[in-house]
């Protein structure tokens, strides 16, 4: 079992434990796999985060210059988001995951896409709501904001555990 599924497995248990208000010798042996997990990925997730504290100023930053302009917001939005994505995989192939050699479309690039997609669908969807009830732009940012922070939880165990991370457990290499 790798780090991962054992922090998958502490997750759980840990909340188990915290749902009966104590925490046992058992308890105590997954959580410390947590602190395996952290302790092991550091800088992956050090780099992971600095890529989206680059990344997302950015981005809103496209997106209020956007918005500006009288761009649409929700059109604004998927402008941004799919404009700042490119820079997003390559940081986090290359930079945090430390993948080398040639991209591949079907296993790396669509799937990261997708959840690329997936969080231009959830802010777009907010903005167009918030866009419903107000013109303020700090409404529509703070929108998009949220919508990706919800995302960007979700991706790096998506990118972890089946793109970037999974070639190096398929060599042998334990991440």
């Amino acid at each position: 079992m790798t780090h991962q599924d054992r922090f998958y497995a502490a997750r759980t248990t840990a909340s188990v434990a915290a749902a009966r208000g104590r925490i046992t010798l058992p308890d105590m042996v997954a959580l410390s796999s947590v602190v395996e997990f952290v302790k092991n990925d550091l800088t992956k997730i050090v780099r992971y985060a600095a890529v989206s504290v680059a990344i997302v100023p950015c981005g809103l930053l496209t997106l209020w210059l956007l918005l500006r302009a009288d761009m649409k917001p929700a059109v604004a939005n998927i402008v941004s988001t799919s404009l700042w994505a490119i820079p997003n995989y390559l940081l986090n192939r290359y930079w945090v995951w430390n993948k080398r050699g040639a991209n591949s479309v079907r296993r790396e690039i669509a799937p990261f896409w997708a959840m690329a997609l997936l969080g231009a669908l959830l802010s777009t969807l907010l903005v167009a709501v918030a866009d419903q009830f107000t013109d303020n732009n700090l409404v529509f940012l703070a929108a998009n904001f949220f919508a990706f922070g919800v995302v960007w939880l979700l991706k790096f165990f998506v990118l972890e555990k089946f793109l970037f991370g999974a070639a190096k457990k398929q060599s042998g290499v334990t991440v």
